[in-house]
């Protein structure tokens, strides 16, 4: 039942923690083009004429993009706690697998923004038929490399689950009974078990 609990409180986390996400993500986008929200962002959003700064609703925007990835993030990653003996074990490494898919999903996307700095050394514009391009942008290597990285961001944040999973089963293997250092203690119990001498640092 206190597993069941936390998973709940896990969840809360994740959309928590995907709302902060995407707004930091988008300041940082916005500073590459303001163009991107300016000429595309803000009117697929309805905020074109909110009277608001433009940063401000560049991070509305990031809010409203990435606050639901929380649910599949906290759902699925949540779920990988269970492996762990307690509650509270369950909670620690579930949080800090949450630190693993930020971390992993932010540098995906810097790579593609980079990716996309890459690519847009030169620009044909028929290779973004399926890109919304408006007519009037003035920067368009900017924009597509802000597109770039949102691109990326949405995949890496798919990934990242599979990260988060791998880094789970990795804490799990390598501890024993969900506390770190048990393999330590269970050589030091054998070792005195096995007629040798008590003391911790016995054999060493």
């Amino acid at each position: 039942m206190k597993k069941l609990l936390v998973y709940v409180l896990l969840v809360l986390i994740a959309v928590v923690l995907a709302s902060l996400y995407g707004i930091i993500h988008n300041q940082i986008s916005y500073t590459v083009s303001p163009e991107y929200f300016t000429r595309f962002k803000f009117q697929q959003f309805g905020f074109v004429d909110m009277p608001l700064p433009e940063r401000v609703r560049a991070s509305m925007v990031g809010f409203l993009a990435s606050w639901w990835m929380g649910i599949p993030i906290g759902l699925l990653v949540g779920a990988a706690g269970f492996i762990h003996k307690g509650h509270r074990r369950m909670f620690k490494v579930s949080v800090w697998s949450f630190g693993v898919v930020v971390a992993f999903t932010l540098l995906f996307g810097l790579c593609g923004l980079f990716y996309g700095y890459l690519q847009t050394t030169t620009i044909n514009i028929s290779e973004y038929r399926g890109w919304f391009i408006p007519d009037d942008v003035v920067n368009l290597r900017r924009f597509l490399c802000a597109g770039y990285m949102h691109n990326s961001s949405y995949f890496g944040g798919v990934l990242a689950i599979v990260a988060a999973w791998i880094f789970h089963i990795t804490v799990k293997l390598r501890t024993h009974d969900g506390t770190p250092g048990g393999t330590a203690k269970m050589l030091l119990v054998t070792k005195a078990d096995g007629g040798g001498s008590s003391h911790p640092y016995a054999g060493f």
